[in-house]
């Protein structure tokens, strides 16, 4: 679990197995209905997914070329050190965005194109 594979990135969790964090799916109000899983369980569907945290809608923009190979989801969790991270379909964490900073779509589409080919 501890092992770091070079990808790029200097971000800490870039090259990491993605940790297996509790979600919250959906936006919170008395009128919506959440959903609680875990980032594991977003795996099992064999593909890739763009895990937005703090529904930063520009993330999912970028990856929207990639519908069917990179599922984006949008969930709350208690981490604090990511806005974003594309996780590829072994778990590897493929690239992070910081907590605050502003998204450099070019990083998040070139990894998207290493990890997932170039868009439909």
């Amino acid at each position: 679990m501890d092992v770091r594979y070079d990808l790029g990135d200097d971000h800490r969790l870039v090259g990491t197995l993605c940790p297996d964090m509790k979600l919250t799916l959906g936006r919170p109000g008395p009128d919506v209905v959440t959903a609680v899983t875990r980032s594991a369980d977003l795996l099992r569907e064999g593909c890739g997914f763009l895990h937005d945290l703090v529904d930063r809608a520009e993330a999912g923009d970028a990856a929207a070329a990639w519908t069917g190979r990179v599922n984006t989801v949008t969930a709350r969790t208690d981490r604090v050190d990511v806005d974003a991270l594309l996780i590829r379909p072994d778990g590897l964490v493929a690239w992070a965005l910081p907590t605050g900073r502003d998204l450099d779509a070019t990083t998040l589409v070139r990894a998207l194109n290493t990890w997932f080919g170039q868009p439909a």
